[in-house]
């Protein structure tokens, strides 16, 4: 049986300014760089992530993801993003194929232009469940090399239900 939530977390403290620092000390301790048209899209309550491509795995998120998220920070570093939550296979492809397609041939910060959906930690017994709205995502290059390294992406989240009960 499912349990109705609809918890959004609270962004009272949220801070455009602190967010920007964050993921450029972020960035930088990757080495990455990216179109400043990224920071200029930030809005209050987003979350924040860096991720590695094509291996995607999570380099960065911001406290945003922590207020919602239930995995561990080692569990998101060393599990691709896909083997850690679900979503429909039609959604998954859009999702691929998009950023794909920003990673190998984009210059610059781009809205993701997909609709909402729902999302499943896979790993969590209770299989807690969130709605999606995506926002921008742009490519990571290396500083020196201009290698394209990996994607920063925005989202927000909404957790929407668990089962009371542990799934398997």
């Amino acid at each position: 049986m499912k349990q109705k939530i609809g918890f959004k977390p609270d962004t009272k403290s949220y801070s455009i300014e602190n967010e920007v620092k964050l993921l450029k000390e972020a960035l930088e301790k990757n080495n990455f760089m990216i179109d400043e048209l990224f920071f200029k899209n930030l809005k209050e309550g987003d979350i924040v992530e860096i991720y590695q491509y094509p291996q995607n795995l999570q380099l960065y998120c911001n406290s945003e993801f922590g207020k919602l998220c239930s995995y561990t920070q080692e569990q998101l570093q060393k599990n691709p993003f896909p083997s850690l939550y679900w979503r429909e296979d039609k959604v998954n492809q859009d999702l691929v194929k998009r950023a794909g397609e920003v990673v190998t041939q984009g210059n610059k910060a781009e809205s993701w232009g997909l609709g909402n959906h729902e999302l499943v930690e896979t790993l969590h017994p209770k299989k807690r469940t969130f709605e999606i709205e995506l926002g921008w995502i742009a490519p990571c290059f290396d500083k020196n090399s201009k290698e394209r390294k990996g994607f920063v992406t925005t989202q927000r989240a909404v957790f929407i239900f668990e089962w009371q009960e542990n799934i398997t």
